[in-house]
């Protein structure tokens, strides 16, 4: 079913209020200048603007497509010179914190969302927020799961899934035997990290309070592990993603962690390997404990800068809330919608051949409740970076995971006292 939009004259004046502007009669012609990153958004804005037109024939979309790196050095720019920001721009989740320092050059949304947040999965929120205040909202959900190449660990005669990582650690030396590593994991990124360590219960890389955790005990302890997956030959770690694609095809890799955009991934770069993969849950640390993670995301936000914030939360919203916009989302770029009551929807849950006629989609439906929440903050990117060094550190023997760590939360301490 479609979400009702009962909520729109509501949502409209509250931002008004917050805004302390009028809102737009209907006779008012309206342009709305969104900036994205990619195809794949464009695409979806192209596909949805005749049937926005239908609800708001008075408002007009201008979709302004830039390279990732250059629309968020021309967003800053924009606040730091106070005009020619957007009404509305996608902010990808990795590069949120560099707008959360100072001033925020974006509107709050959270009286905005509360209508919605029994129906939105609200841990996706927590990327984009800073001291309970909510800048962005996210377009897709990115849960995490295990992908693997089913009839390797058949003919070793594992049986999946695994309940924790410590049985999944034992069945793999079945692999091991064979030259095959189960897994695959990165030696030069925070990624896989730190999926893992949000799996782990660490709420990441800061606490509740803004403060540096890189060096706790908790995250410590996960890196030591990782070590010991790449160190036993469990874990294989290529530091390149064609390269990880070609020991995929080859037979000699058999699992990797990833989230629901990655099944794309396999789709483009392994065709030929249609029917041979599945999906399971992450195998847990301990019985009883998540089963997933999250990794990916990119919110709409709307700039303080916008002329028409009403108009723009109102597009946003029927981006975002619309069932039949969701799943056009998720055909044109894989991105699983993050609205609990689209998750069911037989689009979604339709058997995948890819994945052995496995409904991948009915595993993102049973694990989307599980998706942790995770600390961001204005520092996040200088700390990643921070994080992606140590982790590289650490695999190379450099330094063990507790001095790379502390190194690391050091440094990044360091850089927040200086500003």
């Amino acid at each position: 079913m479609k979400r009702s939009f009962t909520l729109f004259t509501t949502a409209l004046l509250l931002l008004s209020l917050l805004m302390g502007g009028g809102t737009a009669s209907a006779q008012d012609d309206v342009t709305l200048t969104i900036w994205t990153f990619g195809a794949f958004f464009t695409d979806l804005y192209v596909g949805i603007e005749d049937d926005y037109k239908e609800i708001a024939p008075h408002v007009t979309i201008v979709v302004e497509e830039i390279p990732y790196g250059q629309l968020y050095d021309n967003l800053q720019g924009a606040f730091v010179a106070g005009v020619g920001a957007p009404d509305i721009a996608d902010v990808e989740q990795g590069v949120i914190s560099r707008f959360l320092k100072g001033e925020p050059g974006l509107v709050p949304l959270n009286d905005l969302i509360t209508p919605y947040e029994d129906d939105y999965i609200m841990a996706k929120t927590a990327l984009y927020a800073h001291q309970g205040v909510i800048y962005g909202i996210d377009h897709c959900l990115c849960p995490v799961v295990l992908y693997y190449q089913h009839e390797i660990f058949a003919d070793a005669g594992i049986e999946m899934p695994i309940a924790t990582w410590d049985e999944f650690v034992e069945a793999s030396a079945a692999l091991t035997d064979q030259g095959i590593a189960a897994l695959v994991l990165d030696d030069r990124s925070w990624g896989d990290y730190y999926m893992l360590l949000l799996q782990s219960g660490s709420p990441g890389l800061f606490d509740a309070d803004g403060n540096v955790i890189v060096d706790s005990p908790g995250n410590i302890a996960v890196l030591e592990w990782y070590l010991d997956l790449l160190e036993s030959g469990v874990a294989i770690a290529t530091g390149d993603f064609h390269a990880t694609m070609g020991l995929f095809a080859e037979g000699k890799i058999a699992a990797v962690i990833g989230a629901d955009w990655y099944a794309g991934s396999l789709k483009n770069e392994l065709a030929e390997g249609a029917g041979n993969w599945r999906a399971a849950p992450l195998p847990a640390f301990e019985e009883g404990g998540s089963r997933t993670s999250t990794h990916g995301g990119t919110a709409y936000t709307i700039t303080t800068q916008s002329e028409h914030p009403e108009e723009a939360w109102a597009f946003i919203e029927f981006a975002l809330f619309n069932e039949d916009n969701k799943i056009l989302e998720y055909h044109v770029n894989n991105l699983l919608p993050p609205v609990l009551s689209h998750l069911d929807n037989e689009a979604l849950l339709a058997p995948d051949p890819y994945f052995d006629n496995q409904s991948v989609g009915e595993l993102f439906l049973e694990l989307a409740p599980e998706v942790p929440f995770q600390e961001r903050g204005p520092w996040f990117n200088e700390a990643t970076t921070l994080v992606a060094n140590a982790v590289f550190e650490a695999t190379q023997g450099e330094k063990t995971a507790g001095q790379a760590l502390k190194d690391a939360a050091d440094e990044l301490r360091r850089q927040i006292d200086f500003g």
